[in-house]
């Protein structure tokens, strides 16, 4: 249920791929490497699979993207400690991946501090040319709107 959650989240479009197929090992390692980020994950999948019960669906699979993504907002009104460390986790695994960084046409090798060698650092850290994602508006507000125009 994870992997359908971060591609609601960050769907595959444009060239760039879910969430789910490049963020997913970062969040369940910082799950992994925190009881409490771990504690926080499950249940607020748990109240995810709850929403999707309430609307009489199997499971989130089952849902179509916009049934998918009022799951998500209910989960983010009631439970936002969880939703808002899900996206923050998801958002810095994918936009640390090396594949996600080329596609944004960005150099993907570690940023070294310029007073380590002789020229300027070129770290890449403005990301104004990353594409438009279904954003959080105004922090944890409202999923934004979808990419491609779906």
């Amino acid at each position: 249920m994870l992997a359908l959650v971060l591609d609601v989240l960050v769907p595959a479009s444009d060239g760039f791929p879910g969430a789910a197929t490049v963020a997913i090992d970062h969040v369940l390692a910082v799950a992994a490497a925190s009881a409490d980020v771990d504690t926080l994950l499950s249940d607020g999948l748990q109240a995810v699979e709850e929403a999707t019960r309430a609307l009489g669906a199997a499971g989130l699979a089952s849902l179509g993207v916009d049934d998918r993504e009022d799951v998500l907002r209910r989960v983010e009104q009631s439970h936002a400690e969880f939703f808002e460390a899900l996206v923050r986790h998801t958002y810095d695994g994918y936009y640390s991946h090396p594949t996600v960084i080329a596609r944004l046409g960005l150099d993907a090798s570690p940023c070294i501090p310029a007073a380590t060698v002789s020229r300027p650092s070129t770290c890449p850290i403005s990301l104004a040319s990353a594409p438009a994602v279904r954003s959080i508006a105004g922090g944890l507000g409202k999923l934004g709107p979808r990419r491609g125009g779906r």
